[in-house]
């Protein structure tokens, strides 16, 4: 088994206008996992190999990367209320498991936003023109394209659409009302940062300054 868990989370500045006792905000926490064998919405150069032409490789792939936002949008999140600067958010002896996986994974990518939320985050989810006009989706496709030219089409490799999703739905998440409290993102392999399927870190700062990141992996491997 293997288990991603957040155990504290120190907000800065919650967002929020007011000033004094009234200084507090309502909280919601997004995670988004990706790696090998944990996609939301798998997708393997076998699905594609098998399709009669280039415009339905496309659609494959826009598929793929639509049901990664939906998920995300109907997705469970963590509301947090009554938030003031300078709190600790805590989780728990257990913390906040946002992944839970039967394997240890080889590769792991994690995003999590806090949002000072003033309209509903899940209005956020992606429509097909604005998949297909970034450029994250095009680079996808060619990406994708070329590993069909030179890869046994046997081969079941996972093509990772969750990167293209996390970063259509942050730009997604600039544009509305909501406030973003913070954005923290870590990318890691098990080789380099958790040989042995554990890792603990504290104090980790997110890509806006605004809040610091206490987090945990743990996993083990059942002997036959």
């Amino acid at each position: 088994m293997f288990y991603t868990r957040i155990n504290k989370i120190k907000v800065f500045n919650n967002k929020e206008g007011f000033l004094g006792l009234f200084n507090r905000a309502e909280m919601r926490i997004y995670s988004y996992v990706t790696g090998n064998g944990l996609l939301q919405s798998p997708l393997t150069l076998a699905d594609l190999a098998g399709l009669p032409d280039d415009n339905a490789r496309r659609e494959k792939l826009l598929e793929a990367v639509l049901n990664g936002g939906n998920e995300f949008a109907q997705s469970n999140s963590l509301s947090v209320d009554g938030v003031k600067d300078n709190q600790s958010l805590l989780f728990g002896e257990s913390g906040l498991v946002i992944y839970r996986a039967e394997i240890i994974p080889d590769h792991l990518n994690v995003q999590l936003w806090v949002i000072e939320s003033d309209e509903d985050v899940r209005r956020a989810s992606l429509d097909a023109d604005e998949v297909i006009d970034s450029e994250a989706f095009k680079g996808l496709l060619v990406a994708a394209t070329a590993a069909l030219a030179v890869t046994n089409p046997i081969l079941t490799g996972a093509i990772a659409v969750g990167g293209v999703v996390a970063n259509l739905l942050r730009g997604k998440l600039r544009a509305n009302r909501d406030d973003l409290v913070g954005y923290w993102q870590c990318a890691l392999n098990r080789p380099e940062h958790y040989p042995h399927g554990a890792r603990d870190r504290q104090d980790t700062p997110d890509t806006t300054g605004n809040i610091r990141i206490d987090y945990t992996l743990f996993g083990y491997e059942n002997s036959i």
